[in-house]
């Protein structure tokens, strides 16, 4: 069964005949299917093959059945979050949905780098929400079968053959710039305060005083691997909201410019891996989705929920993951 988008009589059906599903799509979609070998998370935003979708209407259905051996679904909050890696499989991967904004989503994002044997099998998935515009009016949910939940993760974790290996990979189009570098003092979301040149600014004040394009993320080199952190600015309130967390004694500088076609950038960094192996799950960020005019956009026949967020072992943002089986 292909990964796409369904009527929920279709899912139902699915589930029903025992097939093992990640599912994303609209709470009130989501809310009418019955209980069985499935987790998922709320979000109205897609990739598919015909581009970039918006619906309310439809779910997305990513069929993992006939690739796993066994499967356990959990459900953590904050307190017991990091029970995830000693809940895998020996050999395996494990999808996690997080609710975005809330505490276990916090927990997991700050706390997970420091998490011992959090490399051995690939963590991936994605952090959901709702439609835009509705954003911190109605909560976004997760799913273990037909359990809803507002305040905790979800995953699933999945067992492999002993001949399959799990790899996850992310495609950021973003490279630092040639700006100021920008620390912080403490990890987290919501800080505002940062030092430049040794001297204290607030974040907002300098990206607008520089005249910084608001849709630019903050990028940060780990080892030559570019990890992006989105912000939304809040003018009202002077403030630039990170909707990943940022981390002391690590340089940050403002990404280069969007000078740059996304779907051709993203075609040439893709087009290696799809010649080669099958892409089992992947997500792509509504950052990415809303700045680059995605809608109705075909990019590379890669499909998969848009998210307010994504899971790549930690969670990123503006970055597209993907999970291969090989």
């Amino acid at each position: 069964m292909a990964n796409q988008l369904y009527t929920v009589e279709k899912v139902t059906k699915m589930i029903k005949q025992g097939r093992i599903l990640l599912l994303a799509g609209d709470e009130y979609q989501l809310d009418q299917l019955p209980d069985g070998k499935w987790v998922g998370g709320t979000i109205p935003y897609f990739m598919t093959k015909d581009g970039g979708t918006f619906t309310q209407e439809l779910i997305y259905v990513n069929d993992i059945t006939d690739q796993i051996t066994d499967f356990e679904i959990k459900h953590y909050d904050s307190k017991n979050i990091h029970h995830i890696v000693e809940q895998s499989f020996d050999n395996g991967f494990s999808i996690l949905i997080l609710p975005g904004l809330t505490d276990v989503w916090s927990k997991y994002a700050l706390e997970s780098p420091g998490w011992e044997n959090i490399y051995i099998n690939p963590v991936v998935g994605w952090v959901c929400g709702v439609r835009y515009e509705d954003f911190g009016e109605i909560k976004p949910k997760t799913y273990a079968g037909n359990k809803s939940f507002t305040n905790q993760a979800v995953v699933m974790h999945a067992k492999l053959p002993n001949d399959k290996v799990a790899r996850v990979e992310i495609i950021n189009v973003y490279e630092q710039g040639n700006g100021d570098e920008i620390y912080f003092e403490e990890k987290g979301f919501g800080n505002n305060e940062c030092l430049i040149k040794g001297k204290r600014h607030n974040l907002y004040q300098y990206l607008k005083e520089n005249n910084i394009d608001e849709t630019l993320p903050l990028v940060a080199n780990y080892s030559g691997a570019n990890i992006n952190v989105g912000s939304i600015w809040e003018k009202n309130k002077k403030r630039a909201d990170l909707f990943a967390p940022v981390f002391p004694d690590t340089a940050y500088k403002v990404a280069k410019p969007r000078d740059f076609d996304y779907a051709r950038e993203f075609q040439s960094h893709i087009s290696k891996e799809q010649s080669r192996t099958k892409i089992v799950f992947s997500c792509n960020c509504l950052f990415n989705y809303v700045n680059f005019g995605l809608e109705g956009t075909n990019i590379a026949d890669v499909s998969g929920p848009v998210t307010f967020g994504e899971i790549a072992y930690h969670v990123v943002n503006q970055t597209f993951v993907y999970l291969v089986i090989e």
